[in-house]
């Protein structure tokens, strides 16, 4: 999608009218759907795939599609994911590469992301797929897991393994797996042969399972030094945590703290007197997070 812009976007786009937010993209264009006068905005605002502040993301999602979905497909609704997730992170990625808001409004986007994938992760794992939200006649259940969730632990996946790892892994796992059926565990084998690291239960927590990860926050000073310290309660999950420390003089400077075993403690060195260290800032975290 970088090497695309709206206007090229737009020339292989066609609309239709339709209640759901979104649209559909068959091979080489893509179909999108426009509300009926009758329809209120806001039942389309209302929506986990619904950004109304970045009118291009549907159709960002959609061309996405060509990538994820199309010329990698899935083998049944457990790999849904591999299509309407990757779709939906790489629209807001290229938001975020759209003008010069284009950080404020991906930030916005994984903050309301975070907000549907916690209040709906309780209806299921990632990996059901479209059966989500089908009993309560709910799609928006579906889409705030197999979209939104789905996306976010995508996101979590650079901040984990490292961007030059990850990206590589998601090049060898496209080649791999162009013009034919994948499964989340063709993704997670070429994600392996990348990072050299075990995924298992990465992707036993985030796809295959339904829980979030409790975790409590807190930090000490030693010297010039400042502790970072991260436990977690119940089962154990592995998790990118932003810690913000905040100096006497009023700079501020974001650590990532890799959470990868129930109790993990990371050093860093002082620039200046700490008047405070604050957890998730950034609120992309898919956890709870407490501070003691």
């Amino acid at each position: 999608l970088d090497l695309l812009d709206v206007d090229v976007l737009h020339r292989v786009a066609h609309v239709v009218e339709g209640d759901r937010p979104g649209g559909h993209s068959p091979g080489y264009f893509a179909v999108l759907s426009d509300p009926p006068l009758r329809l209120p905005a806001f039942a389309q605002r209302h929506d986990p795939a619904s950004f109304e502040n970045y009118p291009d993301f549907f159709l960002a999602h959609e061309l996405a599609h060509q990538w994820w979905g199309q010329a990698v497909g899935w083998r049944s609704y457990h790999e849904q994911w591999l299509s309407e997730s990757f779709s939906q992170y790489f629209a807001a990625m290229y938001a975020k590469q759209r003008g010069p808001r284009g950080d404020d409004v991906f930030r916005d986007m994984m903050r309301r992301m975070r907000q549907w994938a916690i209040d709906e992760t309780d209806q299921g794992p990632i990996s059901l797929g479209s059966r989500l939200g089908h009993l309560q006649g709910d799609s928006r259940i579906m889409r705030a897991l197999v979209y939104d969730k789905g996306a976010l632990v995508l996101h979590m996946l650079p901040n984990l393994v490292g961007d030059e790892a990850f990206f590589r892994g998601l090049r060898r796992f496209y080649r791999a797996s162009r013009f034919r059926s994948a499964g989340t565990v063709d993704f997670k084998v070429a994600l392996e042969a990348e990072t050299g690291r075990s995924l298992d239960r990465f992707f036993d927590r985030w796809i295959y399972g339904s829980a979030i990860p409790n975790v409590t926050f807190s930090y000490r000073v030693e010297g010039g030094d400042v502790v970072l310290h991260m436990e977690q309660v119940g089962d154990v999950f592995d998790l990118p945590v932003t810690v913000t420390l905040q100096y006497a003089d009023r700079t501020s400077v974001d650590v990532l703290v890799p959470v990868t075993d129930r109790s993990v403690d990371l050093r860093v060195a002082l620039t200046g007197t700490l008047r405070t260290a604050e957890i998730g800032r950034d609120d992309f975290s898919l956890a709870t997070l407490n501070r003691p």
